[in-house]
């Protein structure tokens, strides 16, 4: 799935055996030899009844899978996966790193959900990897040890190192899940500013979600022309529309709940494409976009600024140019495929090998 780039991506980067698990705790796994507890034979579900076996079986069933398979490091994506399996990771002596990615650091209810949890696990723990100097921070507030913090931001496809942009082009690109924080209802305001301005605009988005029949609604009530909603679409077919636009537009803003981005894989992407990026002042993003320098970042919520940004590059070619040739620059001199490999494997042989 496109929403999971950054895992797909970081299961192409390590070294050695992966064996993929699947759930907060897992209870499958992609070669099917984890089976779920709920299918376990009715002697061992007699026998746990009875407080024979005095382990939750979904925690007998994964140490078994562990040790068969043997093991020697745990990747948990996500905070709370982490809180799950850390006490396991210490009875079997398997280190843990736990990889945070965005809401597992900043919604308030799965915080306090897992505050206790958390804590055990940033002692049990060998690093806690970031996406973004802002979790850093905010991990370390929660409790972790600063020295176990590591920030490895995800890298872009190198397909998207080869894409030429149409900085002619009438066309703006989103991509990303029609999700509160990622307020694609607020990009689409945006866009009816700016076309009011430049009729010739035309905006295509990309991605599904929960607030995608709210965006189809405030297109046709509004009346907003050259709008295409297209749905999720293949890596290929997003360089193809990146190739065919001029600039790339994400109005990421912090959810009620508190949820927020890491640092957008889409946005990495469009700037590895040479795609000038407008976006926010959030989370990662300014981590990666110097506004006015190799992108355009606005205030979260300030719908007239990321208009007026779409209307300056529209009318001034040459600036769409500068600042998606600066994107590509940073992202081809600090996104790289080979620097998050190695980073991430250095890190790994540091853990397990001691090296």
């Amino acid at each position: 799935m496109y929403s999971e780039t950054f895992i797909q991506n970081l299961k192409k980067s390590i070294d050695g055996n992966i064996f993929n698990c699947f759930g907060f705790f897992p209870v499958e796994s992609e070669d099917g030899e984890l089976k779920n507890p709920s299918s376990a034979p009715l002697i061992i579900k007699a026998l746990y009844k009875l407080g024979l076996i005095r382990i939750p079986l979904r925690e007998l069933y994964l140490e078994s899978y562990l040790k068969r398979k043997r093991i020697q490091l745990i990747i948990a994506n996500y905070g709370p996966s982490g809180a799950e399996l850390s006490e396991i990771s210490e009875r079997l002596g398997i280190s843990l790193i736990v990889h945070f990615h965005g809401y597992d650091a900043s919604v308030e209810k799965v915080i306090q959900n897992y505050i206790v949890g958390y804590h055990t696990m940033f002692k049990i723990a060998k690093a806690i990897v970031v996406v973004s100097s802002e979790m850093r921070q905010k991990v370390i507030r929660l409790g972790a040890d600063e020295k176990k913090v590591v920030l490895l931001r995800c890298s872009p496809s190198k397909l998207f190192n080869d894409i030429n942009p149409d900085y002619q082009s009438n066309q703006v690109l989103a991509i990303g899940r029609f999700v509160e924080k990622k307020a694609p209802y607020l990009t689409l305001l945006a866009f009816k500013k700016a076309q009011e301005i430049c009729p010739n605009l035309r905006i295509k988005f990309v991605g599904e979600g929960d607030l995608l029949s709210v965006c189809k609604d405030i297109s046709e009530s509004l009346k907003i022309d050259n709008v295409e909603f297209a749905g999720v679409l293949s890596p290929l077919s997003i360089a193809k529309e990146m190739a065919e636009s001029f600039c790339f537009v994400q109005h990421s803003k912090t959810a009620a709940n508190g949820d927020k981005e890491g640092t957008p894989v889409a946005i990495l992407e469009a700037m590895a494409a040479g795609l000038p990026v407008i976006s926010t002042y959030h989370a990662g993003i300014p981590d990666v976009i110097t506004s006015d320098q190799n992108g355009i970042l606005v205030q979260e919520g300030d719908v007239d600024e990321m208009a007026q940004a779409i209307v300056n590059l529209y009318k001034d070619r040459d600036l769409a140019e500068y600042l998606g040739e600066n994107g590509k620059k940073y992202a081809m001199a600090n996104l790289t495929k080979e620097q998050y490999n190695l980073q991430w494997n250095s890190l790994i042989r540091q853990i397990v090998l001691g090296v």
